[in-house]
């Protein structure tokens, strides 16, 4: 074996060394290209040569968001819509997977990355979503301020942004694939009501389901019906979702709530097989039934108008026409009644006679509401019968009479005066108003008590026969009343009364006390006669004007024809 010398030695090691370098060291003379400085070539060749392509509003917006330049970035990001639909560029597809030839900053390897992780079936509208959600929340509807072309500043800068060049599909694929980020990630649902109506007016009768699902939404409340049209449209329209949304039963649950809003039962019912939540459907069918029931009341209660047909003059009683001409006169418009409230006082003594008369009227179907007034109504406020005759308006539903006063009375009071029976039933009438007399004192003595058992009283059956049968005058009724309600009043103040409803049977005794004293004429009683200042009442008018009593005597005489044909032959 030879021996080496020193040199040869030296020469060896020196190779072996040269030869185990590392491979990193070989690898750092080929340098990484700024992914910017590449953008910022593109951007230069293409506004020399005015060539526009895909990749020239990508690099367009990946300098802007290195810039910082917001409104240049959106109107850049916009014009990728007009691509979706056709393959990714190599470039384009070289910074999506973050090629290591080229090198990038922090902030665009975080909108690459969620471009790549993004689930949209088209890679621009995945770049859009990504430049969209890597910004703040509060940026977020700016981006579709600008596809509206309502943001500030507007196209003053390159890229121009010309949302006319985007077919219909392009826009509905956009909408698709973003609208969800004003609702998921920021709740921005005025941002996503402006964009779904834009989006709307824009695509014409081209449409598909999250569109329409969004449209009905945003109508639920304001115009229910229109809510239901959209839903309708929405069964035969595409899912541009590719099947990762479907607003289907949540459409349909909308939708019975708004047909049940509208009172469309049968619509409601229909959209009810849609809605995949067994609680919410059974809620809505619980709902449905209420529905029902309140339809029901309401198609059966004695004022709805649909089932009031007009009357026949002819066919109206001498006593109903009577009490029908006093109010015509007292609260008559020249278009249907004055509502009691405004006009209801000066027409029958009472509020109590004036609602049980006019509620004869109304049950008779000798006047009725309008369809619009009574569908109006609260269905809470159908059981308070005695404030809608008060607070409604009532129209005339005679066969050929004119619904204004001045044409009705002229022509009820000459049927009036062909009537034979219309002198016995003139004094039926002032038998009325004599018994008014009575509740007009006692409604406002009563009611200037303030004490709990002034509010709770009421008049026992047997007692309010005896009012009606009354033969006594007006004025000796109104001084029955009077002092009644002051006697049983000072009984309670000074402690006679232990309870309320003690108090109350007290009333009812006094009342009937009074009675037997005024009957009898064991005591001198003070009841003053008519005052010149009185009010006088329609209902007084027209029994002047047919029977010739004076507003005097049906207030200060009994209302008995025999007594006052006696008094005449004094005379």
């Amino acid at each position: 074996m030879k021996k080496r010398n020193g040199k040869q030695l030296k020469a060896s090691a020196t190779r072996k060394l040269r030869e185990a370098k590392p491979p990193q060291e070989q690898m750092q003379i080929q340098k990484q290209e700024d992914f910017s400085s590449v953008c910022e070539k593109v951007v230069l060749h293409t506004e020399e040569t005015n060539e526009t392509s895909v990749n020239y509003y990508f690099c367009k917006a990946v300098i802007a968001r290195e810039a910082k330049e917001f409104k240049t970035e959106r109107q850049a990001v916009l014009n990728l819509i007009a691509f979706s639909g056709t393959s990714v560029t190599p470039l384009i597809q070289s910074a999506l997977d973050q090629d290591e030839q080229y090198a990038f900053s922090e902030q665009i390897c975080a909108v690459f990355s969620l471009a790549k992780s993004d689930a949209s079936t088209s890679p621009y509208m995945a770049i859009i979503r990504a430049f969209i959600l890597s910004g703040t929340k509060q940026q977020y509807a700016t981006y579709f301020n600008c596809l509206m072309g309502i943001s500030a500043s507007f196209n003053k800068e390159l890229p121009i942004f010309d949302i006319s060049k985007l077919k219909n599909a392009q826009l509905l694929a956009f909408y698709e694939e973003t609208h969800r980020i004003l609702l998921d990630n920021s709740r921005q649902l005025y941002a996503l009501e402006k964009l779904t109506k834009f989006i709307s007016r824009q695509v014409g009768e081209d449409t598909c389901q999250s569109l329409l699902f969004f449209e009905a939404y945003f109508s639920l409340e304001r115009n229910p019906k229109h809510s239901i049209e959209f839903a309708r449209l929405f069964l035969s329209a595409p899912n541009l979702s590719a099947g990762r949304t479907n607003y289907l039963s949540s459409l349909a649950y909308n939708t019975a709530h708004a047909a049940i809003k509208m009172a469309d039962t049968e619509q409601a019912g229909y959209w009810i097989d849609y809605v995949d939540d067994d609680d919410k459907a059974a809620t809505l069918r619980r709902s449905i039934a209420k529905l029902e029931e309140k339809i029901g009341a309401r198609t059966d209660h004695p004022l709805n108008p649909e089932h009031i047909a007009p009357t026949s003059l002819e066919k109206i009683s001498t006593r109903m026409l009577m009490i029908l001409c006093a109010f015509v006169d007292g609260c008559g418009d020249d278009w249907g009644f004055r509502t009691l409230e405004r006009a209801g006082k000066y027409i029958f003594p009472s509020d109590t006679m004036t609602e049980a008369l006019f509620q004869s009227l109304a049950i008779g179907g000798f006047i009725k509401m309008s369809p619009s007034s009574f569908n109006a109504l609260d269905d809470s406020a159908l059981d308070h019968f005695n404030e809608i005759l008060w607070a409604a308006k009532f129209h005339l539903n005679i066969i050929g009479i004119a619904d204004s006063r001045v044409m009705a009375l002229p022509v009820l009071l000459e049927e009036l005066d062909r009537r034979n029976d219309k002198k016995e039933v003139a004094w039926q009438i002032r038998g009325l108003i004599t018994t008014g007399y009575f509740y007009n004192a006692f409604e406002y003595y009563l009611g200037n008590v303030n004490e709990h058992w002034a509010r709770e009283f009421v008049l026992n059956e047997a007692t309010t026969e005896r009012i009606t049968l009354s033969t006594l005058s007006g004025k000796d009724l109104a001084y029955i009343a009077k002092s009644a309600i002051r006697f049983t009043a000072g009984q309670h103040s000074i402690g006679s009364t232990n309870s309320n409803k003690h108090t109350c049977n007290t009333l009812i005794g006094s009342i009937n006390r009074y009675f037997d004293w005024v009957n009898e004429g064991r005591y001198p009683y003070n009841a003053f006669e008519r005052s010149k200042r009185q009010p006088v009442l329609s209902a007084e008018r027209l029994l002047e004007q047919i029977a010739g009593f004076t507003p005097e005597d049906i207030y200060n005489l009994p209302p008995l024809p025999q007594e006052i044909e006696e008094e005449s032959e004094e005379a």
